[in-house]
């Protein structure tokens, strides 16, 4: 079974309504124009590195986290896409090289 890609914004517009904040009060605080919080509660806008920090400052916890949420959701809805087409597409046959390590110039 596979899981529908949940937009990080689901995750915000959740938490601000259990501790009964509005995003107009969250983009004050934050100092971010408000509707870079709408944009990104309805799934219209991704979170940016800077609004990461300022959602990790507030919320307590990281810009990392924030960050992680918005990259899985990319990533499977890149996979959703596309991940069969990509499946398809020729592997690299001679793996001697462990990881990226081998792609450095």
């Amino acid at each position: 079974m596979i899981r529908r890609a949940v937009h990080p914004g689901k995750i915000l517009a959740d938490e601000l309504e259990q501790l009964g904040v509005t995003p107009t009060e969250l983009a004050r605080l934050i100092d971010v124009p408000p509707n870079r919080i709408t944009q990104i509660i309805h799934g219209h806008r991704g979170i940016t590195g800077d609004t990461a920090l300022r959602l990790g400052h507030w919320f307590g916890n990281s810009a990392e986290f924030w960050l992680n949420l918005q990259i899985a959701y990319d990533i499977r809805v890149a996979n959703e896409k596309a991940g069969k087409d990509i499946a398809r597409l020729p592997v690299r046959t001679d793996r001697l090289s462990s990881g990226a390590a081998g792609l450095r110039k």
